[in-house]
């Protein structure tokens, strides 16, 4: 049923960003090797608008690997069509997660895996039937990153997730080159999925730019979904170390 899948897929389009590209795309800023990575952001395209922040702690450092407790929050509004209703229906979702982990760092190589639980809580206006997204929901979510950076000037991202809420998932490749200013640019995809809805971005994204201790991130382009919905998006990420 379109309700659901276009809730889903709004709800993995949000979280796949604070959960799984922010924190791994700094790994340079801020005082060396800190425990803590703050970080926050937006996530627009036509149909909704989120905001996500959380932090990340490692207590042996950023930069040493090891246990890593990443906790995250995350919320915003998104409109529909619904298939039952034959009409447009706005919706809110908060979101909430506690995800352990283990990062593992060697070399400009860095594998992060989380599993913990989430909460999520959706409300629909007006009351659509159709969507099984509706509600209060405990569930539990992995999530797993890659980043590689091979030289000063070149590096490669992956990162997906996946929650038992839905379930829905999400998977995002990046490479960037860094040449005449302070940053990666490069392209990037991303996949959105839950059911047999799908969701493709395909575009461009800055990371790395840094101001005094904050880095920022930025992603732009083209979304294209299954139920034939289409249009621009745009990422904008801050996170700093401690």
């Amino acid at each position: 049923m379109i309700g659901a899948k276009v809730v889903a897929a709004a709800a993995a389009a949000a979280a796949s960003v604070w959960v799984c590209t922010i924190p791994d795309r700094a790994e340079a800023g801020g005082p060396e090797n800190p425990p803590f990575l703050l970080f926050a952001g937006t996530d627009l395209w036509q149909y909704g608008a989120f905001l996500y922040g959380g932090a990340l702690w490692s207590p042996a450092g950023l930069d040493a690997g090891g246990f890593t407790l990443k906790t995250l929050l995350n919320g915003g509004g998104y409109t529909y069509t619904s298939g039952t209703l034959n009409a447009d229906v706005h919706g809110t979702m908060l979101s909430a997660a506690a995800l352990p982990g283990w990062r593992f760092t060697r070399d400009g190589f860095v594998v992060s895996l989380f599993v913990g639980p989430v909460v999520q809580d959706y409300r629909l206006t007006p009351y659509d039937p159709g969507s099984h997204l509706r509600g209060f929901y405990v569930g539990a979510q992995f999530a797993g990153d890659v980043w590689y950076q091979p030289t000063a000037s070149t590096m490669v991202s992956l990162s997906g997730n996946i929650s038992s809420i839905g379930p829905t998932g999400s998977l995002r490749t990046a490479f960037g080159f860094r040449t005449f200013v302070p940053a990666f640019i490069g392209p990037e995809t991303q996949e959105f999925w839950c059911g047999d809805f799908e969701e493709v971005q395909l575009g461009a994204h800055v990371t790395g730019f840094r101001t005094n201790t904050v880095e920022w991130s930025a992603g732009t382009g083209w979304a294209m979904t299954s139920d034939h919905r289409s249009g621009p998006y745009l990422r904008v990420g801050v996170n700093a170390r401690y």
